[in-house]
């Protein structure tokens, strides 16, 4: 009775088999060389890799207007250019607060037709210590305040009041910057008249 050989013995039997055909077959090399060139993936089909995605930045987004901030431009204008200037800003605020309450300070401050008094007197004491007009911070900063303390009356105002160039001089309409003087040659400062046209500071101006 025939065995029947076992798979490993099989399996051996075939591999023995195999080397000698690709020894000796030219044609069953060739068969093996094909399908194992057709397993191997070459270069050209290798996959290409992914481009990376493209990061688009962060872009910071517009802040939509304030339209509050807009109306109060003239007033926070006015608020800047006290904050400069360190002698009022001294006297008419206080530090550490944050800007919303210096700008209701400031407002607070100005309406007082007394505080328009006190800072028309400062402006014209430093002309007179230093020879000099009135400077254009100086003059935004008295009628800014001006303006504001005009916001409480509503059939009056209160009112700059200006020296003319080339008129003479009367002690009863200006504050002359020397002792003598009969012509004025220009205005330092102008002066103030309250809501019920009274004039309490005279125009501060040069003669000679």
């Amino acid at each position: 009775m025939h065995e029947t050989s076992s798979p490993p013995a099989k399996a051996e039997e075939v591999r023995e088999a195999l080397i000698v055909l690709l020894e000796q077959d030219d044609h069953v090399r060739r068969l093996v060389l094909d399908i194992v060139a057709s397993l191997t993936p070459s270069a050209d089909s290798a996959p290409e890799p992914e481009a990376p995605a493209a990061v688009v930045p962060d872009l910071p987004q517009a802040c939509a207007p304030d339209p509050l901030r807009e109306q109060l431009g003239v007033p926070l204008a006015l608020l800047e250019t006290l904050r400069a200037d360190e002698e009022l800003s001294a006297a008419w605020l206080h530090e550490g607060e944050n800007e919303g309450q210096q700008l209701t300070r400031l407002l607070a401050t100005a309406a007082q037709w007394e505080s328009l008094l006190e800072l028309w007197d400062l402006l014209a004491e430093r002309c007179k210590s230093q020879a000099r007009p009135g400077n254009a911070a100086e003059l935004h900063i008295l009628e800014g305040c001006l303006a504001i303390h005009n916001l409480i009356w509503r059939d009056r105002q209160a009112q700059l009041c200006c020296a003319e160039v080339g008129a003479e001089y009367d002690y009863r309409l200006h504050q002359r910057t020397t002792l003598r003087g009969d012509i004025i040659t220009a205005q330092w400062l102008p002066g103030l008249a309250n809501a019920g046209g009274e004039r309490q500071r005279l125009p501060l101006a040069a003669a000679e």
